[in-house]
């Protein structure tokens, strides 16, 4: 029959490429159905909610000046507009400028999707060319990985280009990535211990952890997928509460502590007031730091994740369209058969 033989034909596209998925396969494995406007609109929701905890901080710091002096509250709104500009606005911006790696496909979208990643590293690799070549101090990208990435675009080697762009992820990106997570913990670790007040340190929390997701997307050349940027917001929304909520947490923590030193505490009275203080900034500034390195790492994840997964779409097996119109051109002769022997069958007999 027409249909077995449609089946046996695909069957054996598939033989001839052992080691290789199907689309169905893939969709099986890594494919997971997502409802696009959900994700984008619970996207859109997180990060206003990250520019409301930033302009509520600023709101209350606002307020503070206002009641030390009045020409200190008017300066301070034109410095908190500026802030609010430049540490949400401006990274926010930046963030969803950068593209993303298709990865959850289907029948109707896979080939655009390999063309769309195709083109898509091509771009980061032409980016890393650029900055290494154009810009003075940086130093993510090493001569060697740069200069294979070079050779790749010139001579147009797709695959060579692949391996190139990997091994940059494995170690140069994989080096800086760290070093950029560390700096950014250390900052925001330091900031919070000394500030002691809630609302400065949850207005640092929340601008530096925006700012690190900014720098790694920049640093990749790409950013996460809707769902994946959206569960990076809400880390930095819950780090932000964290924040807030910490200052009492700590200071309930220490006061625990000075309470157990006993005698030592009550014959120097200062020394307990200092030791509350230092245990209770050294407890938020770690924590705060800790915070900032889980969102790192979270980001990270996601990013290669989502490169992984292109990279094996990549190499799924999909037909040609001369061999879709074959396979069609079959069905349709099955189903003319199919029809014609229906018709004939059915046909009342003459005498």
């Amino acid at each position: 029959m027409p249909k077995n033989e449609v089946a046996l034909r695909q069957n054996e596209k598939v033989e001839k490429e052992p080691g290789k998925l199907t689309l169905e396969e893939y969709q099986k494995k890594y494919s997971k159905p997502v409802n696009e406007k959900v994700a984008k609109t619970f996207l859109f929701v997180f990060a206003a909610a990250i520019g409301i905890i930033i302009f509520f901080c600023l709101f209350l710091i606002v307020l503070r000046l206002f009641e030390l002096h009045q020409i200190a509250g008017y300066v301070g709104i034109g410095v908190a507009v500026l802030i609010f500009m430049f540490v949400y606005i401006v990274p926010l911006v930046k963030i969803h400028e950068a593209k993303p790696f298709i990865t959850n496909v289907d029948s109707r979208n896979a080939k655009e999707a390999k063309k769309y990643n195709k083109a898509l590293r091509e771009s980061i690799a032409d980016k890393m060319i650029d900055l290494k070549a154009k810009t003075t101090g940086v130093i993510w990208y090493s001569e060697a990985n740069v200069g294979k990435l070079a050779i790749a675009r010139q001579t147009h080697d797709d695959k060579g280009l692949k391996d190139a762009l990997t091994e940059v992820y494995e170690t140069d990106v994989k080096t800086a990535a760290n070093k950029m997570i560390r700096d950014h913990a250390v900052k925001v670790g330091i900031t919070t211990a000394l500030s002691q007040n809630e609302k400065v340190d949850t207005l640092f929390v929340v601008t530096y952890n925006l700012k690190l997701i900014k720098d790694l997307i920049f640093l990749y050349g790409f950013r996460p997928s809707d769902t994946q940027l959206m569960k990076c917001y809400q880390a930095v929304i819950a780090d932000a509460l964290v924040a807030y909520g910490l200052g009492n947490a700590t200071g309930a923590i220490a006061t625990g502590v000075v309470k157990k030193m006993g005698n030592v505490v009550d014959k120097v009275p200062v020394l307990g007031s200092v030791v509350s203080t230092v245990i209770d900034s050294v407890t938020q500034g770690m924590v705060n730091a800790s915070l900032t390195v889980l969102i790192g790492f979270q980001t990270k994840k996601y990013l290669m994740k989502e490169y992984h997964l292109q990279d094996i779409l990549d190499t799924v097996v999909l037909p040609t369209e001369e061999e879709e119109e074959e396979e069609a051109s079959m069905l349709m002769d099955s189903i003319k058969q199919d029809i014609t022997y229906t018709a004939k069958k059915g046909k009342p007999q003459t005498a």
